[in-house]
């Protein structure tokens, strides 16, 4: 009797390893933002999914809701595309550094590999505050839900040897 109990544990434990599923990492499929703030610049990188963004710059539902201002047209070569995507963004993104808009001077396309974010999209723009104290940014309802994250690098010159001490 005993030695089914063993068996029947073992054939248990047999068919559970064999029935087990791959086991893999999620990948955050929402967009991704970092906000980084410098001396005189503030530099946004947006990474998101081109299909899901294009898909919304092309719904009608989204411009009949004000999500957008403009449908984009479904007939776009690549660069058009692009420049449509680019000035949709820009008009959109809301940048405030001490309450006082700024725009953005440059907007970059750079596509990845990646499937979940295979766009990454650059703005940069410049202030000529020697110390912010508040920064607001709004993204466009087409780039859905974002994950954001602030960056404020903090320099400090080390001579050989020393120690930063940092506080955050």
């Amino acid at each position: 009797m005993y030695f089914f109990k063993k068996l029947k544990w073992l054939m248990l434990a047999c068919i559970l390893t064999s029935m087990c599923a791959q086991v893999s990492a999620h990948v955050l499929k929402n967009t991704t933002a970092q906000v980084i703030l410098r001396d005189g610049q503030v530099e946004v990188k947006v990474l998101t999914n081109a299909e899901h963004l294009i898909s919304a710059l092309q719904s009608e539902q989204a411009w009949l809701m004000g999500d957008i201002d403009k449908l984009m047209p479904t007939n776009l070569s690549a660069e058009q595309q692009e420049e449509f995507v680019k000035n949709a963004l820009k008009q959109k993104t809301s940048l405030r550094v001490n309450q006082q808009v700024i725009v953005f001077e440059r907007v970059v396309f750079t596509t990845s590999n990646n499937e979940a974010h295979d766009l990454e999209i650059v703005f940069q723009a410049k202030h000529s505050f020697t110390t912010v104290d508040e920064l607001a940014i709004s993204f466009p309802k087409s780039l859905g839900a974002v994950h954001a994250s602030f960056v404020k690098p903090q320099y400090k010159l080390l001579g050989a040897g020393d120690t930063a001490k940092i506080k955050f």
